[in-house]
């Protein structure tokens, strides 16, 4: 398997940069005992709607978190104010390679009924 290298992420022919306004996106989670979880729930379908209307016109991408852990060089590289955080950078290009045909998981290989195990004790 080959795994790609920052490097390629680096040529694709745009970079989108992705960012929530933290004053008003919501976080319900975030009194838990753990890493929040629910404020990208309205961030991230708003990437993969871009990345279905890239396929779309013919271009490949995908959502990246990399770039997070650099997010205080990444907000002076693009002057982005308080109080915005970086959710994704999305690389996007024409791929080598259109692929026609997606191989799919089914439903049943992701989802649970009722209890983790399926209902079954």
């Amino acid at each position: 398997m080959r795994v790609p290298r920052a490097a390629q992420l680096l040529d694709a022919d745009v970079a989108l940069v992705i960012c929530v306004d933290l004053g008003v996106v919501a976080a319900f989670d975030q009194d838990l005992d753990r890493i929040g979880l629910v404020a990208g729930a309205s961030v991230y379908p708003l990437v993969w709607n871009i990345l279905l209307a890239a396929r779309n016109e013919g271009f490949g991408g995908t959502i990246t978190t990399m770039a997070i852990a650099q997010e205080p060089a990444l907000k002076r590289l693009l002057d982005i104010p308080e109080p915005f955080a970086v959710a994704a950078v999305v690389p996007l290009g024409k791929p080598v390679r259109q692929v026609k045909r997606l191989n799919r998981v089914a439903v049943e290989e992701l989802t649970h009924r009722e209890h983790w195990n399926g209902g079954r004790s």
